[in-house]
């Protein structure tokens, strides 16, 4: 009975763990163009975006190392289909070809794989009628289009969050989470309608950053922030991790917390090895090993250090 559970367990997280990541997969090698114009304008229009959404940069449409790839823009063509809405054509791109040439370039690859970042709006345009409020979501998601980064925009009372004021990062990552995301970022617009910018506080695993700018900005900036990050993790080597987690006493725990650890930065798997009472040990392959796993996880509120009590290299105990 208790090799049944274990093994019907570890398939359940699986699952789970593929579907999560399923949300977040971006279709990076495919952009919607005009319809109006020829296809080689067609072709240039749509790897421009596809460039910087492929490599992370949001000026990768200018950069020169990668001007002989976009010059050859209708080779890497394989497949055009009508938009699903609107007019517009949809232009897919050969993936392994544009990977292989980006890489030759010299430049990086973003994996598709990405977090999904929850866009909190708190006064300002987002406070007003609806009407703007809608005009300020459409340009974000716009935005986030064209960097390829999953966004969900919210209020902050839809998040059980304060709607004035300042709202405290663990707290709006701790919200974020419950709905699936992976980092949030806050947009403060009280200075919008005097003619300022925007504040900007991005929290996640192993991430807190905080900028002003424009409303735009804070999907670019994030987006940076995100592919960076990625590309530190990719130079670090593979290095396997046991984390023993306390307080996961049913199916419904193991799966969050199996979810928790797989989202987090830099870790490329995560396999259920002990479950024993309330206790988990999950084996955990990472990108820098402890530090980086350690790193990633420092702001997730649910997970709290603690020592290891069987054998594991670091311990939590889950709040939920």
């Amino acid at each position: 009975m208790r090799t049944f559970l274990f093994r019907f367990i570890a398939v359940a997280l699986f699952a789970g763990a593929q579907d999560a990541a399923a949300l977040r997969q971006v279709r990076v090698f495919e952009f919607t163009v005009s319809s109006q114009t020829d296809p080689a304008v067609q072709a240039q229009a749509a790897l421009r975006q596809v460039l910087v959404r492929a490599t992370g940069a949001r000026d990768a449409a200018n950069d020169p190392a990668l001007a002989t790839v976009l010059a050859q823009a209708q080779q890497y063509v394989i497949a055009t289909r009508p938009a699903s809405t609107g007019s517009g054509t949809v232009l897919v791109f050969d993936a392994a070809a544009l990977e292989r040439d980006i890489t030759a370039a010299g430049r990086n690859v973003w994996s598709p794989e990405r977090p999904l970042l929850m866009v909190v709006l708190t006064g300002g345009p987002a406070a007003g009628a609806f009407e703007t409020r809608r005009q300020v979501e459409g340009s974000l998601d716009s935005t986030a289009n064209r960097r390829g980064q999953p966004i969900r925009v919210a209020r902050p009372e839809g998040l059980g969050l304060p709607a004035a004021g300042d709202i405290a990062g663990d707290a709006a990552l701790a919200a974020a989470e419950r709905l699936g995301a992976d980092a949030v970022v806050v947009g403060y617009g009280d200075a919008v309608p005097n003619g300022g910018t925007w504040r900007w506080v991005l929290t996640g695993p192993g991430v807190s950053e905080s900028w002003n700018g424009s409303l735009e900005e804070g999907v670019h900036t994030s987006a940076d922030v995100f592919a960076r990050n990625a590309l530190t993790y990719a130079a670090m080597p593979e290095i396997p991790v046991l984390v023993e987690v306390e307080g996961v006493p049913g199916l419904r725990e193991y799966a969050r917390v199996s979810e928790m650890l797989a989202t987090a930065g830099g870790v490329r798997s995560v396999t259920l090895a002990e479950a024993a009472g309330t206790r988990a040990t999950f084996s955990v392959v990472s990108r820098g090993g402890i530090e980086s796993l350690q790193a990633a996880l420092a702001a997730n509120t649910r997970l709290e250090r603690a020592d290891p009590k069987a054998g594991a290299s670091i311990a939590f105990i889950y709040r939920p």
